[in-house]
């Protein structure tokens, strides 16, 4: 008898979400699909049909809300609608068409940001002319996404644990089995699963499955009220200690806290709406004063980011982070003090969303404009020689190669160098920015503002590799031992790793332990040699500032005495602040 009422509420809901959302499923069984022919032909062919499916679901997701909400009564504006709904998925599914997804920022960025904008419609969209608080309709969505999350991953654990028995039990299977089978879970059965836990906001909000589905369980009540609440107040402090502290110097020049606005502001504003329903005493007091917080953050870290855009011009990151300034502060603002209006809080973050994707005004596209014309402001095409180089006696002060680095790293980063009329056809930043310019390409991060090149350890990460866009000749007929070896495969130990040369009883040693790399040459028990090479830990930073692909000369590195020659020649090498050390290299070795 359980088993059967069981049975009977999964078809019973089944049967009303399919009944609910047709049109939404129908494009996220298209998307899990067209997923699935991609993993089968082991390429991308049909992602762009995946994600247009995925957009259209979204889409017609937003339109069912809208059809059972505020136009349940509206009944000749449906075909309307949806008609419309289906012709934005398929311009937009043209526009995928006409680009390079994975390559082409502008696409992959309007795509995120389209994504993120409807979800957020699609949480805010039932409060529309209804009772509907924005914290009830934000708290089913997170129960339904976490709870059919959950439901699909111990799924798709279990399923992947049949297909791993039955490969290893009966015959091996191809890893796109695996694909199809989270394909299907993750693509279609979850958001079933989603859709299904998703009230009727048409129906009576007063009614035991409405109030089920908008009130807090008791395991996110405790995680926000307990661990969130907590974490975020100690955050803020911090970071309002830290902009005190520096507010006469340091926070308007280094942008520290300009990469955590975004999601400190979004968890900020999450949290003050899912705390609407607490009871505790402190919980309610951090809904009262955490506001005040959020407007001075938000207000200082514009400020420093305006400035820095009047500085160095817009990148997309500071773009969303002025925008995500805008909707904070406004967004503050309201909660604040016209609590009365807050269910449009979230549609003002949808309003700055649509604007961010706009053809003209989005991110990218006013990123590389603004850099082009940084970059513009400075140099000509009279400025360069018939050779492409800049003139000898053109001589750039240091904010000018601040600018200069700056503005064409972030070019290259979004595929725009082209833009740039005045550069070399097919401009190679990392090969020829040195050549043309006659500075480091990562000049803005590398030298201060003396132009004195900061201390090596203060960088990161370096690389360098030799050269292959040039053939390579070697006259071995000089070596009478030719050894390539790459440290990545060797066992890491001091007791080296011992290589058998031609000439009798005598060993090549290579020691290498992460940040120690030498070679030792011995005869009989009798050492010849020791080339240690660890001093390329720090050599490697001077090397990098002409490029990361360099010439034989560049990478090649003697010592000798009476009785031997050895040479290494740096194929490819690697070092970061830590002290790690690895790479390949050719080591030529002349007997005397």
């Amino acid at each position: 008898m359980t088993k059967t009422l069981l049975f009977d509420r999964m078809k019973e809901r089944w049967t009303q979400v399919f009944g609910r959302f047709p049109l939404a499923l129908l494009f996220t069984g298209l998307a899990a699909v067209f997923t699935m022919l991609s993993i089968q032909l082991d390429q991308d062919t049909f992602f762009r049909e995946a994600v247009a499916s995925g957009l259209a679901a979204l889409l017609f997701a937003i339109g069912h809300l809208a059809v059972e909400g505020f136009l349940a009564e509206r009944k000749k504006t449906h075909l309307p609608l949806f008609s419309a709904l289906f012709i934005l998925a398929a311009l937009y599914y043209v526009y995928l068409m006409q680009t390079e997804l994975f390559v082409d920022q502008i696409s992959s960025i309007r795509t995120l940001v389209l994504f993120f904008t409807l979800a957020v419609t699609f949480i805010a969209l039932p409060t529309i002319r209804s009772s509907y608080a924005f914290s009830e309709t934000l708290v089913a969505f997170i129960k339904s996404l976490f709870s059919s999350l959950l439901i699909a991953v111990v799924f798709y654990i279990g399923v992947a644990a049949i297909l791993g028995t039955f490969s290893t039990l009966f015959m091996p299977i191809g890893f796109e089995w695996f694909g199809h089978a989270a394909s299907l879970i993750f693509i279609f059965f979850a958001p079933v699963l989603f859709l299904s836990g998703i009230p009727v906001y048409g129906a009576d909000k007063n009614s035991e499955a409405f109030k089920t589905a908008t009130l807090r369980a008791t395991l996110l009540s405790f995680l926000i009220d307990f661990i969130v609440v907590p974490l975020l107040m100690v955050f803020s402090i911090l970071l309002i200690a830290y902009i005190g502290i520096n507010i006469t110097g340091e926070f308007w020049l280094d942008n520290l806290i300009e990469p955590m606005l975004i999601s400190y502001v979004s968890v900020g504003f999450i949290t003050l709406f899912l705390t609407e329903q607490s009871s505790k005493g402190y919980v309610i007091i951090f809904n009262r004063f955490f506001p005040y917080l959020l407007l001075i953050i938000a207000v200082f870290q514009s400020l420093s980011s305006s400035i820095k855009s009047v500085e160095l011009g817009l990148t997309h990151g500071r773009y969303f982070v002025l925008l995500f300034g805008i909707f904070a502060i406004s967004g503050v603002l309201i909660y604040a003090f016209f609590r009365s209006y807050k269910k449009i809080i979230p549609f003002i973050l949808v309003s700055l969303g649509l604007v961010s994707v706009l053809p003209l005004v989005d991110a990218v596209s006013i990123g590389i404009a603004s850099q082009v014309r940084q970059v513009n402001a400075i140099v000509d095409q009279d400025d360069l020689d018939e050779n492409g180089i800049i003139r000898a006696d053109n001589d750039f002060s240091h904010e000018d190669m601040v600018q200069i680095s700056y503005s064409l790293h972030y070019l290259e980063q979004t595929n725009a160098t082209g833009r740039v009329e005045w550069l070399p056809a097919n401009f190679d930043y990392y090969n020829q920015f040195q050549n043309v310019f006659g500075f480091d390409p990562y000049y803005y991060v590398n030298y201060d503002e003396e132009g004195l090149i900061q201390d090596p350890s203060a960088n990161d990460y370096a690389y360098v590799e030799l050269d292959e866009r040039i053939p390579l000749l070697l006259p071995v007929s000089e070596y009478d031992d030719v050894i390539f070896f790459g440290t990545y495969w060797l066992n890491h130990s001091m007791d080296g790793n011992t290589v058998e040369l031609t000439q009798p009883d005598t060993q090549l040693i290579i020691h290498s332990d992460e940040s120690v790399l030498g070679l030792e040459l011995v005869e009989n028990d009798e050492v010849l040699i020791n080339f240690d090479l660890s001093f390329l830990q720090d050599e490697i930073y001077l090397l990098s500032e002409s490029g990361q692909s360099l010439t034989l000369d560049e990478l090649s590195f003697t010592e000798e005495n009476e009785e031997v020659e050895i040479t290494a020649i740096i194929n490819r090498l690697e070092t970061d602040s830590s002290g790690y050390l690895a790479g390949t290299f050719t080591i030529l070795i002349n007997y005397k």
